[in-house]
């Protein structure tokens, strides 16, 4: 054999002039290496193994330095041994983006290490390798050191001794294809020899293979310990689950029931919690049996497991399930099974049609109720199984009270901390998540921290070395990817990755549009629904990802350049340039939309303005689209900030305009004196730019401020200069808003005469304009004047009129302050009822935009009309 498993300490002496070592002290031939890369068609793999084989070989040759050179192969040859390994049979088309680049940044690393390694050969010859010793360790260290973030993204520790495997098995066939081709020669001695030999060939393989699975199932099965139940868990907001799940039992002989739902949702703890309640122990006593089948990893396992659990004795029968069959019919007395796990077993690739016989036969048994436990959505054997009706459904995430009460059952002194239930809802309330980040609290740390580290983190945070489903999130999470369903639809996990990127989920209506790449996406979103991979919304609109897979995803399985460009485009035509202000007809059913595509739209833009290499300038641009559709909604300004930045960084010839929207969300949410320095930096840039207009009514908006300051008079007057010159290089629309500005300084005054006339003045230039936002502002700030005049019927004409026109239009801020306006007017004329009815309306769409002042001012209002109500 090439490959021997030796003992050997690790120290130079023990590296031969044909092979090397790898982590665990494995001799490994070159010449396997070799013929492995040989036998690879991937042009990436064949350059990086080219290399590292180069690598290996020069290490191997240098007469000195040897400790760092032994060090320099055996990383070289482990990390090889996990490519060649993972890679092997695999189709070009097939292979992950982010996997791809890796290895081609590790052939960036073995071509810069060889050019390194070719210099040290050449110094390490007779006197010069004295010369140069100590200089050529520290650079052969420096050469393993550049290898280590391969060594951690390849995991090779903990992979290579499956790989290895995997070579070895690869290179034995690889030799009896050999004997097969040479006894194919032999077809000129005679062909009834041949034939002879390829079947006797043929037939040892295969007498082989047989006796090695065999050898293994058998020493297997006689290595199963007997089954223990585990102890009953606390249990945290699944009692109504575990009660409806105790009825089917208690009215149902022979109950079959499945608990489904995704990796980490507890389905473990719930079935436990199942099978220790008082009504279920009464009811079967004893014969209550716990099947863990994470251990079957094949049919005759499966059988031993449910045998081990009913506690019979060895057999050496070769009808295993026979006997378990005919122990059940025989005991005469009531039993559960619990098969937790039950995806392992039936994910056996080629025998899903043996384990469902398995589970049927048992299930024929009246007497026989069962529990199974299963990664999904789907409930096996429907054909063939009558699974008790009504099915529970699939368990999701815990609602935010028992998230809590969970928690701080593990950490008692995350109690009442005010940053918990944020951390909870970042988890999406799964309770793996949860469990796992009780435990660090408890270790000591704040849930303040906990809550930075997963942001930067994410999953890693909740992963540990060696960890398995229960106690590593990542490992959790990545059991139900390699499902065999999910494994075997090439499109599942590209568009995973593509929903990874959407917080709020998708709608279904939009997918087509967001993977015209992915042509196969509706039999994806079948396959990863029946993983439990993704949710349905409780109308079936959209589909989610909790938030755990959702950051496993974007870590493990990012989004390529092609599937992000089309993730992209499909959002940005959400935000047209022109249409998202109320001034555009479909304005209206633009902010529909986009309301429902808020989280999801700033994810996209967020990543998109930091994505060195793709079109920065256009996600600038659509950032400021998507700004002035929020001023007019719900003003935000994290998009904005990040816009402005990115902006300043590419000189982009928009930063004023940026700038300019930033200023204007600020002073939507009241910050007057940060709004104000960025108006003044707005109307520099404006000013560099040669834009008198845009600098000009930069002026009117910074006068703006100054109204909200009280200082009146300066306002006008700065308010009359912006106008002046905006009429006088053509902006007549801008000038229009700035005389409605003025109008507002006289009414702050109580000055409604004058204030009514700038208004009327305003609105005609608006009208002439054809601009039927400006004039629908303007004729509900008359209104609002008109009702401080005393002229009730007249503002109530004015205002209704401004309302249905605002309404239309989709300018939720503006028609927020119109409904209190006339809820004013009605209080003023004693119709209360009316009063109050446009109060309420009020009060929501100031909600909806997060005016607090004016949600606090609308409910006072609400109060005291209701008083007055009351009292009339």
């Amino acid at each position: 054999m090439v490959l021997s498993r030796s003992k050997s300490s690790g120290s130079s002496s023990s590296f031969g002039s044909t092979g090397t070592k790898i982590l665990g002290g494995v001799q490994v031939s070159l010449t396997l290496l070799e013929k492995s890369v040989d036998g690879t068609s991937i042009p990436f793999v064949k350059g990086v193994a080219g290399a590292a084989l180069e690598v290996i070989k020069i290490a191997k040759s240098i007469q000195s330095n040897r400790e760092e050179c032994d060090n320099l192969a055996e990383r070289s040859t482990s990390l090889l041994i996990v490519i060649l390994g993972s890679l092997t049979g695999k189709m070009e088309d097939a292979i992950p983006d982010h996997l791809r680049r890796g290895v081609e940044r590790l052939t960036v690393n073995f071509h810069e290490v060889l050019a390194g390694l070719r210099t040290i050969d050449n110094r390490a010859q007779g006197w010069r390798a004295v010369l140069y010793y100590l200089d050529n360790g520290e650079r052969l260290k420096d050469f393993s050191a550049k290898l280590q973030w391969a060594m951690e993204e390849f995991q090779v520790t903990s992979k290579v001794d499956s790989c290895l495997k995997d070579l070895e098995r690869h290179e034995e066939l690889s030799r009896r294809l050999d004997k097969i081709q040479e006894s194919q020669q032999e077809v000129l001695k005679g062909q009834a020899t041949l034939e002879e030999g390829i079947k006797k060939s043929q037939k040892e393989v295969q007498d082989g293979l047989l006796a090695i699975k065999e050898q293994s199932t058998s020493q297997a099965i006689s290595n199963i310990p007997s089954t223990v139940m585990p102890p009953n868990p606390k249990i945290f907001g699944r009692q109504e689950y575990i009660e409806k799940a105790v009825k089917l039992l208690h009215s149902t002989i022979g109950a079959k029931i499945a608990i489904l739902g995704p990796g980490g949702m507890g389905k473990t703890s719930v079935a436990l919690g199942i099978i220790y309640d008082a009504l279920v122990v009464d009811r079967f006593g004893d014969n209550r049996c716990w099947i863990p089948c994470e251990q079957a990893t094949s049919v005759p396992l499966f059988v031993e497991l449910v045998a081990k659990s009913l506690k019979l004795p060895s057999s050496s029968s070769n009808d295993r399930l026979a006997d378990v069959i005919e122990f059940l019919k025989c005991s005469k007395i009531l039993y559960i099974l619990l098969f937790d796990n039950f995806e392992t077993p039936w994910d056996i690739e080629g025998q899903q049609s043996n384990v469902a016989e398995v589970l049927a036969t048992i299930a024929s048994i009246p007497s026989v109720s069962f529990i199974i436990t299963m990664r999904g959505n789907k409930h096996p054997s429907s054909n063939t199984i009558e699974w008790t009706e009504p099915r529970l459904p699939s368990l999701s995430q815990l609602d935010l009270d028992a998230a809590e009460a969970a928690f701080v059952k593990i950490s008692p002194n995350a109690k009442g901390d005010p940053e918990l239930r944020t951390l909870l809802q970042t988890l999406d309330c799964m309770p793996l998540a949860i469990t796992l980040m009780a435990k660090l609290s408890e270790d000591g740390e704040t849930v303040g921290d906990l809550l930075e580290q997963w942001r930067s983190e994410r999953t890693r945070l909740l992963d540990q070395p060696g960890g398995d489903r229960r106690n590593s999130i990542e490992v959790s999470i990545k059991l139900s990817l390699e499902s065999r369903s999910v494994k075997g639809n090439p499109d599942a996990l590209r568009l995973l990755s593509v929903l990874a990127m959407l917080p709020a989920g998708a709608a279904l209506s939009r997918l087509p549009d967001m993977c015209p790449s992915i042509p196969g996406w509706k039999a994806a979103l079948r396959v990863l629904r029946g993983a439990a991979l993704l949710y349905d919304s409780a109308d079936t609109s959209r589909v989610h990802m909790l938030s755990p897979i959702q950051s496993y995803i974007l870590l493990h399985y990012p989004l390529g350049q092609e599937l992000m460009n089309d993730l992209r485009a499909s959002y940005y035509k959400l935000a047209p340039e022109d249409k998202t202000g109320p001034q555009h007809p479909e304005f209206k059913d633009i902010a529909k939309e986009l309301s429902t595509e808020e989280p999801n739209m700033e994810a996209i833009l967020a990543n998109a303005l930091h994505d060195r290499d793709g079109d920065r300038a256009e996600a600038i641009n659509v950032s400021l689209y998507y700004s002035v559709y929020l001023f007019y909604q719900q003003p935000r300004t994290e998009i904005i900030v990040e816009a402005v930045q990115v902006a300043k960084e590419t000189n982009s010839p928009v930063l004023a305009y940026c700038l300019k929207w930033h200023a204007g969300l600020l002073r939507q949410q009241g910050k007057v004196d940060e709004s104000e320095s960025l108006f003044v930096e707005a109307r520099d840039e404006f000013t560099k730019l040669g834009d008198e207009g845009q600098a000009a009514d930069c002026n009117g908006l910074l006068g703006n401020l100054l109204t909200m300051r009280g200082h009146y008079d300066e306002a006008r007057a700065l308010l009359h200069d912006a106008a002046d010159t905006l009429l006088a290089v053509g902006h007549a629309e801008n000038a229009a808003w700035r005389r409605r500005d003025i109008g507002l300084t006289f009414y702050y005054q109580k000055e409604y005469k004058s204030a009514c006339s700038n208004y009327e003045q305003a609105r005609s230039e608006f009208v002439r304009a054809e601009n039927r936002l400006g004039s629908l502002r303007c004729l509900s700030s008359l209104g609002a004047a008109l009702q401080m005049q005393g002229e009730y019927d007249a503002a109530r004409s004015a205002l209704e009129e401004a309302r249905l026109g605002l309404l239309e239009c989709g300018d939720l801020s503006d028609l927020a302050y119109c409904l209190s306006y006339l809820g004013h007017t009605f209080k003023q004329i004693g119709d209360y009822s009316m009063s109050v009815a446009k109060f309420e309306e009020a009060l929501a769409a100031f909600t909806q935009i997060g005016d607090l002042p004016m949600i606090e001012e609308s409910k006072g209002e609400i109060d005291k009309v209701r008083r007055l109500l009351a009292a009339g």
